[in-house]
């Protein structure tokens, strides 16, 4: 079974930490920019933070997969390519983040912008990192990353 999270440069006496709770409660209330870069995605976050994700994910609305970060760049029969930063601009918008989270057994990221929207990150990968996150978390900073397996690796700095 796969450690739900390990925290690495933490204060010894803050062990009993749940970092992920924490890292899911971050994420909540914040707006995410997605552009897409050379060999990944960045999800900009309004509270100063970022998620790179170099696995696939989809935005989910309207009961079906609405894109898919495999669908950038592609015909589908259209009369240009689909264009996947325009697509997330349209279906998110500067909507907030209502809940986010990370499964216990597989580090697959699900974020929710109300009830009928959903980004699912998918950490697809016995060995590969599947997304980074850092995000600041009051007195310190907070980095995550999905590591192949399902395993989290949690870092804090103050």
């Amino acid at each position: 079974m796969p450690i739900a999270a390990r925290a690495v440069g933490c204060d010894y006496l803050a062990m009993n930490r749940d970092y992920l709770l924490e890292f899911e409660a971050i994420l909540v209330g914040q707006e995410c920019a997605i552009s897409r870069r050379e060999h990944d995605w960045l999800f900009a976050l309004s509270g100063d933070g970022d998620l790179a994700v170099s696995v696939p994910w989809r935005v989910v609305s309207q009961g079906c997969i609405e894109f898919g970060s495999e669908d950038h760049g592609h015909l589908f029969g259209l009369s240009v390519p689909v264009d996947g930063e325009e697509m997330c601009r349209k279906l998110i918008g500067n909507r907030l983040v209502t809940s986010a989270r990370v499964d216990r057994q597989t580090a697959d990221l699900t974020l929710h912008f109300g009830s009928t929207i959903r980004i699912d990150i998918f950490n697809n990968s016995s060995g590969y990192e599947g997304w980074d996150a850092g995000v600041d978390a009051g007195s310190e900073s907070m980095r995550v990353i999905a590591l192949g397996g399902g395993n989290v690796a949690v870092f804090c700095k103050p």
